[in-house]
Formats: structure tokens, C-alpha cells, sequence
């Protein structure tokens, strides 16, 4: 479904993607992991249209998009959540999920039929449905981030880093959900996240970025017990 290939990215005349190459397949679970400054939000403001590569491919359903414009990616089924959750803190929770509706045309009923799957995933959502996006606790915040994405219709969904500044209890609330809504929906997902050990837990496979290119890749669960990722992700 995604394929990344050969991809480079410079800002100025710092390298910081040095030709990675990983793909995710339809309705898979793809954890991308690495420490700071290793590149993975660049890829993934790369893959949605908001950086552009200096060289390189990004196939997107068979399309070639590295130089196509934010909206189109978006309305081709492409979500991307970015961290710090960005919704619009001035707007209701109703009215931030609305948002999420303008990449594709969309009648009444189906709207309501993204409403429903939203608040089913996230029923705190539809509790708190009036009040401002401000109001919310860091972890609303991140389950309305994700269910203004999913209000596109995506068939991927990116995610940069969800567990950032929220409680233990809270992250692995918020990993449930997501692995939850893999299996009822099948929607792929390509995962950000400094929590190795959770993205390793709920992915199927795993890609590992360190210094803008990729160092070491295979099943999660191989990966989880490699030495060196226990070293140097998973505390030893």
C-alpha cells in the first residue's frame, strides 16, 4: 500500500533522511522507532506532503506522490496525526471531528456513520461532545486528534509519537484503542513513537532509524528481543 523508497530529505545542507527505504501493507501495524532527532518525523511530514524530498520515491496505492500537493494525499486515504496533537483548542470536540470531513465530499449519513465508529472507539468523546478542544485532558486530546483523522475515511494512518506527555495508564489506553481499531477496521497504521516496547508490542513489524537511515528491520517480536534494541530502546 505505502512504499518509501531510496528517500532522502535535506533541510539546507544538513542530510537528515539518508536514503530509507520501508513499506507498509494494507491493514498492517508498522512501528517506526529511533531516538531524538533520528528522522522519524521528517519522514512522516515527508510521506504527507509537507516536506519535500530531494531524492527518492513514495508510492502511495501504486501512485508515485513525493511531489504531490497535502490535499490530494490527504483526500487519496493518507491521515497523518502529528505530535503534539494540534487540534483546534478555540472549536468543540463536535466541531474539531468536523474538520476532519473536509478532505472528501461527504452526505449527512455517512458523516453519521464516522460519528458512531468515533464515539465507539472513544466514548469519552461523545461525553465531552460541547465542550471546547482546550477543556480536554491530554489524553481526550490525543483520542480527538485520532478521531479527526479517522473522520477522512484514511486507509493509513499516521502517527507521530501518541503516548507523548500522558500518564502510563493513559498510553496504553490509547495503544488499545489503536490496536482495537487495526482489528475491527483493518486500517493500516504506521506508528511514530519513543515507546519502543509499546509500538513493539502492538506492531507487526519494525523498522529502527537512528541518524537518518535505517539500521535494523524484521518482525517486532524479533526485534524485541534482539540485544541491541534491548540495550539500546528497551532499558536492557
Amino acid at each position: 500500500m505505502l512504499k518509501v523508497d531510496d528517500l532522502h530529505v535535506s533541510y539546507g545542507h544538513i542530510e537528515v533522511l539518508k536514503g530509507i527505504s520501508f513499506s507498509v501493507e494494507m491493514g498492517e501495524i508498522v512501528a517506526l522507532i529511533g531516538g531524538n532527532g533520528a528522522g522519524k518525523t521528517t519522514t512522516l511530514s515527508t510521506i504527507s506532503g509537507l516536506v519535500r524530498p530531494t531524492a527518492g520515491t513514495i508510492s502511495w496505492k501504486g501512485e508515485q506522490i513525493q511531489n504531490a500537493a497535502v490535499e490530494h494525499i490527504v483526500g487519496s486515504g493518507l491521515a497523518h496525526c502529528p505530535e503534539g496533537r494540534r487540534i483546534f483548542p478555540g472549536l468543540t470536540v463536535l466541531e474539531n471531528l468536523i474538520t476532519g470531513t473536509a478532505s472528501r465530499a461527504r452526505n449527512k449519513a455517512e458523516v453519521e456513520e464516522d460519528l458512531t465508529l468515533v464515539f465507539d472507539l472513544f466514548p469519552r468523546l461523545k461525553e465531552r461532545l460541547k465542550q471546547g478542544g482546550w477543556s480536554l485532558s491530554g489524553g481526550e486530546q490525543q483520542m480527538l486528534a485520532i478521531g479527526r483523522a479517522l473522520m477522512g475515511r484514511p486507509s493509513l494512518l499516521m502517527l507521530d509519537e501518541p503516548s507523548l506527555g500522558l500518564a502510563p495508564i493513559v498510553i496504553e489506553q490509547v495503544f488499545d484503542k489503536i490496536l482495537e481499531l487495526n482489528k475491527r477496521t483493518k486500517l493500516g497504521v504506521l506508528l511514530v513513537e519513543q515507546n519502543s516496547a509499546m509500538a513493539l508490542e502492538i506492531a507487526s513489524r519494525a523498522f529502527v532509524l537512528e541518524t537518518g537511515a535505517i539500521t535494523l528491520s524484521g518482525p517486532s517480536a524479533e526485534l524485541a528481543n534482539d540485544p541491541r534494541i534491548r540495550e539500546a530502546y528497551l532499558g536492557g
